[in-house]
């Protein structure tokens, strides 16, 4: 399941220039979007050349521009970022961002290979969308379901805002784990382990 939810967002860390229309997006839209994503990682992660660093800094590269990582820091840390101070809150975001960009390409060739086939695409509020997919992994004997949240920026381009996975959302298991961590350690301590989860997704693979 772990390596589920990775492949599941490097799926959205390569995006090509493709702009939604600076009118109201649609469900097409949408699902253009995210197929022209799927195609693209997948040359990236399936391509002969290049080696395993070259590959991941592209993704990371790619990821930071078209994921919402800042919106997303902010929703996960919860209650907690009005406790926070600016200097801690500043501090937060670039361990967070810091994390996504390891924990998410670091292992990206576990998934060569993998398929998927877009299954639905349904509308949300505040003009969002849901891509539902599902994803077939070599590793993994049976198809596996995945949605992705998707919301129109200003700039008519679409950015990933959470990932739900047999019907769980990334979003909302780390908002209650860091929930915990905070209420426990406090923000300093949510930072610190943040900071240590990173590094421990720096080793190597077993």
């Amino acid at each position: 399941m772990i390596r589920i939810y990775l492949f599941a967002l490097i799926l959205f860390c390569a995006l090509p220039l493709l702009a939604t229309p600076a009118i109201a997006a649609s469900g097409d839209d949408a699902k253009q979007f995210v197929d022209s994503v799927g195609k693209h990682v997948l040359e990236v992660v399936n391509a002969s050349g290049g080696s395993k660093d070259q590959k991941q800094k592209q993704l990371q590269q790619m990821f930071e521009q078209y994921v919402d990582i800042a919106w997303m820091g902010q929703f996960v840390i919860g209650r907690g970022w009005q406790q926070a101070t600016e200097e801690q809150r500043s501090v937060y975001q670039q361990a967070y961002r810091q994390y996504l960009l390891t924990k998410y390409t670091t292992n990206f060739a576990d998934y060569t290979g993998a398929k998927y086939t877009i299954t639905d695409v349904k509308s949300e509020a505040d003009g969002q969308f849901t891509v539902n997919m599902q994803i077939k992994a070599p590793e993994h004997s049976q198809d596996t379901a995945a949605g992705y949240r998707l919301r129109p920026q200003a700039n008519g381009q679409f950015k990933i805002v959470d990932i739900i996975i047999e019907g769980v959302s990334i979003m909302m298991t780390q908002r209650s784990e860091f929930a915990s961590v905070i209420q426990q350690k406090g923000i300093d301590g949510l930072i610190q382990s943040i900071e240590a989860k990173t590094q421990g997704e720096k080793q190597p693979s077993k």
